[in-house]
């Protein structure tokens, strides 16, 4: 990297705090880098039937979701398939969103990117230790995409517990639902942090109390909402949100070019938690190891939405 890059680069990423993301000059980058959400976008069953016959199988989708022109300064959405189950309730099974959340009170209540949830006239929760069950959003945080669902009448398999400390494993645990992991045993990975491959001079961005940046190429669609761990804590530091674009990736000195995800740290998944879930119902304790592994893995839920 020159020096003229080195310094329009900083210059770039100090703007990102006082700059909402505008249109770059012709081939450059703005302040803020392209982040493509990774919640998942059904499509019909018979192009999937050569990629996964597991999920071929499942029961006929019949809507396409929506999406918006694409953005040639994004990572392109790749073809995925949501599992899904005929529902009584819904005889079209027009299922038009999916992605992950967390319960973080014994009340029922749980978190999600708010972007799986946005505009979703009907919410459902499962889960290996979940039956199907009925959701209602709480509130949203939008700017920083983060929701708080309520499931009525349900007492959660386990609590997971948001951490008051920025991240002090290098690698995470991380839980979703991308299409591969069917309908209600969720996907696991690992993610290595890369905040501190940013300059400190540029504030928010780099801190991952605010934003968590991660090596996790095997965090795809699905994922949005899913937590993320720290082993060492034994408490959840961030939560998935999506995946950023390459080229802003380049300027960073060092920082993989793909399969780098980003999501809202503690500060924004913490704050609304604290507004919205009664103290009584938030777990205090941390579990640690492996332990903390096996009981967010019953905390984990698949969210699905229907428009």
């Amino acid at each position: 990297m020159n020096l003229l890059t080195s310094v329009t680069f900083t210059a770039g990423l100090m703007a990102f705090s006082l700059m909402s993301a505008t249109p770059s000059r012709a081939g450059g980058l703005s302040p803020e880098p392209a982040i493509t959400p990774l919640d998942l976008h059904p499509v019909d069953t018979a192009l999937s039937a050569s990629v996964n016959p597991a999920i071929a199988a499942m029961p006929r989708i019949i809507r396409r979701g929506a999406g918006n022109p694409p953005d040639p300064s994004q990572v392109q959405m790749p073809v995925v398939q949501t599992p899904t189950q005929p529902s009584t309730e819904d005889p079209d099974n027009g299922i038009g969103r999916a992605g992950t959340g967390f319960f973080v009170g014994g009340d029922g209540t749980l978190v999600t990117a708010a972007h799986v949830v946005k505009e979703c006239h009907r919410t459902q929760i499962i889960s290996k230790y979940v039956p199907r069950t009925w959701v209602s959003v709480v509130a949203a945080d939008e700017a920083n995409d983060v929701a708080i669902l309520k499931a009525m009448d349900l007492r959660p398999p386990s609590i997971a517990r948001v951490a008051s400390a920025p991240p002090t494993s290098e690698r995470l645990f991380v839980l979703g639902y991308p299409a591969s992991a069917g309908l209600t045993v969720a996907a696991e990975t690992w993610g290595v942090v890369e905040n501190q491959k940013f300059p400190a001079s540029i504030g928010a961005l780099a801190n991952p109390r605010e934003q968590l940046w991660m090596s996790a190429p095997a965090v795809t669609h699905g994922y949005s909402g899913g937590p993320i761990f720290d082993p060492k804590l034994g408490a959840v530091v961030g939560m998935v949100k999506g995946e950023v674009d390459g080229g802003y990736l380049r300027l960073v000195p060092d920082m993989p070019t793909t399969g780098v995800a980003i999501g809202p740290g503690i500060t924004h998944v913490g704050e609304l938690v604290r507004r919205e879930v009664p103290y009584a119902a938030i777990s205090l304790v941390s579990s640690p190891g492996e332990a903390g592994e096996d009981a967010l893995r019953r905390a984990t839920v698949h969210v699905l939405c229907w428009h």
